[in-house]
């Protein structure tokens, strides 16, 4: 219940700002001077987001290389082993 409540008031404050947001955007004489600065806002946003995706593509091609190398270690030592043990 109380669950509930909780997302029924988040959603009504969430609600509120969203409306008082479009209220001032509609009421106020330099809407392009916001669409701007809301632009440059999601261009910085779209690069930051562009940056991390590619750091973290980095890593992960990183971690797959040593998983590589080490699991043709592994191969290299079990059929090394494998020999040896047939001998």
């Amino acid at each position: 219940m109380k669950s509930e409540n909780t997302k029924l008031i988040l959603g009504l404050a969430i609600g509120a700002a969203i409306g008082a947001t479009v209220g001032y955007f509609l009421a106020c004489d330099n809407k392009q001077e916001i669409i701007d600065r809301i632009g440059e806002t999601v261009d910085k946003a779209k690069k930051k987001i562009s940056q991390v995706i590619n750091e973290g593509i980095e890593e992960l091609d990183t971690a797959v290389d040593k998983v590589n190398t080490l699991a043709q270690t592994a191969i290299s030592r079990a059929k090394a082993d494998q020999m040896g043990g047939e001998a």
